[in-house]
């Protein structure tokens, strides 16, 4: 019996496909927008407006600033945030209030 390459080659890509899915799954859910943390919200097209930062907006999010890398730092994002952006080519990822607040004046006593 001779084992080609593409016989050995298949379960290992099945393993790496499996692999890549799950630390994808767990990505997300680390980084979904929480209650009680801020969120950046980072468009990914160049739509002008999108309807996801709207109802955010309309559901007690407020704009708390910009974004290191573009975008806006939303507080109180309510939920499900995450899966609308998405759908309209944008991220929506949780950060923590400390890195929302600017950086404090060092003293120069």
């Amino acid at each position: 019996m001779s084992n080609t390459p593409s016989t050995s080659a298949s379960p290992r890509l099945a393993l790496a496909v499996q692999g890549a899915v799950l630390a994808l799954v767990v990505a997300v859910a680390e980084l979904a927008p929480r209650p009680g943390l801020a969120a950046l919200y980072l468009p990914l097209t160049s739509a002008r407006r999108h309807a996801a930062l709207d109802w955010a907006l309309q559901n007690g999010a407020a704009i708390g600033g910009y974004g290191p890398f573009g975008g806006l730092i939303l507080n109180a994002p309510p939920p499900g945030l995450a899966t609308r952006a998405l759908r309209e080519g944008a991220l929506a990822i949780a950060i923590p209030p400390y890195l929302c607040q600017p950086p404090k004046a060092l003293s120069h006593g």
